[in-house]
């Protein structure tokens, strides 16, 4: 995901760096470690080669509205499987409240959340 930096850019030598610079570079430094740290193994492989705060950020960024496009598609399959639950004649009472229980669990991680009162009268 991360790109090196143009070609035509000239990398500074450390001991040429400004105060300022060093600042910079600080925080960026510490930028880097706090995102890596905060990150699971999956996702921190994809920001790995990512030399700056930014770059990560970016990477993450993008990865994350994959994710929120799947949550999109998700909730837009479980709603109507909500709104249209039924219970079979064959299945027992426990098996209803599991099947339903997982379908509102679903929901709920996608980012749509029933009321309670609104949940128990569907069963």
């Amino acid at each position: 995901m991360c790109v090196d930096a143009p070609k035509h850019y000239a990398i500074k030598e450390k001991l040429k760096w400004s105060d300022a610079e060093k600042v910079v570079m600080l925080k960026d430094a510490k930028v880097r470690n706090i995102l890596h740290n905060s990150l699971d193994n999956v996702t921190s492989n994809i920001v790995i080669t990512c030399k700056t705060a930014k770059e990560i950020w970016d990477a993450l960024e993008t990865q994350c509205q994959g994710m929120m496009e799947i949550k999109k598609n998700r909730r837009v399959v479980l709603m109507p499987e909500y709104e249209q639950f039924d219970a079979k004649v064959d299945e027992s009472i426990t098996d209803i409240y599991d099947k339903f229980l997982t379908l509102l669990n679903g929901l709920l991680l996608v980012g749509k959340e029933y009321e309670r009162e609104d949940s128990n009268t569907e069963l």
